[in-house]
């Protein structure tokens, strides 16, 4: 069994980096990837920590994009290759994430809800402050009863106060990965909810983009999506990948490994995962240990 999103505190998980570590090497998992959104702060560590293990450790990130007005997360997996230009990019969506965190913070303000910037600071530690930790802060104080209803009342796209984040262009986000010598992967591309027929058009040009895979095992697809992401990647040559989306008490009804209970990503999905890592490597000159 592997798992292949899975957030810590680095961005909007709950469990610690540490947590998360012992927490797959005590399941027995065969391999993990650590996908925090839009930070590879852990990319070294994890490399130099998965040595020798039997369990093959993935450094990786789910980058914030943009494609036909919407937001596509797409995820990235063992950026062998340097990642200046990426962090980079990864630095001025940091300061534009704490524009619109305080956007929204002072729009909560105006609505009559008593928080600062510097509570919701201490809920996030040492992790990029987002909309989760700003909906735990309102849980916190009692303002809503779930962190759902925080992101229906307020932080999601149809929230009182919702302000848009600065996100890169799909086809740039995919060659900046590879250009670090990631394989990608858009996640839960279904929860966009384009319907199948405008989403086969949407994988077809997301493939002309040499996009190299899709998340087809995730703990909210039915047996039927399931299906339709398979066929897709078979249709236009990509690779499947599959994961929890842990995210620890912030998602509370996902496990890492089994999802909602029934989530089971295979081991067989690491060969093509590892072929085409092999193939990326070579296109810009990183030779694999």
């Amino acid at each position: 069994m592997i798992d292949l999103q899975i957030h810590t505190t680095d961005s909007d998980g709950t469990w610690t980096y540490e947590q998360v570590l012992d927490h797959c090497v005590g399941m027995g998992l065969s391999a993990f990837a650590i996908t925090d959104h839009d930070t590879i702060n852990r990319r070294d560590q994890l490399k130099a920590w998965g040595q020798g293990k039997a369990c093959l450790a993935i450094p990786g990130i789910e980058l914030s994009t943009r494609e036909n007005d919407q937001t596509v997360h797409l995820l990235g997996y063992f950026l062998d290759g340097s990642t200046d230009l990426l962090q980079k990019k990864l630095d001025i969506l940091r300061e534009a994430r704490f524009d619109r965190n305080g956007k929204i913070i002072r729009k909560l303000q105006e609505l009559g809800y008593s928080i600062t910037e510097e509570e919701v600071k201490r809920v996030a530690g040492k992790g990029i402050i987002g909309r989760p930790h700003i909906a735990r802060l309102l849980l916190q104080k009692g303002y809503i009863k779930s962190i759902k209803e925080a992101f229906d009342r307020f932080l999601g796209v149809k929230g009182r106060a919702y302000f848009p984040k600065e996100e890169l262009p799909l086809k740039e986000g995919i060659e900046l990965l590879h250009r670090t010598g990631a394989v990608t992967s858009v996640a839960h591309p279904l929860l966009l909810n384009r319907g199948f027929e405008r989403m086969e058009d949407s994988i077809k040009l997301w493939a002309s983009w040499n996009l190299d895979g899709l998340e087809g095992i995730y703990p909210s697809y039915s047996l039927m999506q399931t299906t339709f992401v398979h066929r897709m990647t078979t249709k236009y040559n990509l690779i499947v990948t599959g994961g929890s989306d842990f995210h620890g008490d912030n998602k509370p009804d996902i496990k890492i490994g089994v999802g909602t209970g029934d989530l089971n990503v295979p081991d067989e999905l690491l060969e093509p995962l590892l072929a085409k890592r092999d193939e990326i490597s070579k296109s810009i000159g990183v030779k694999q240990s």
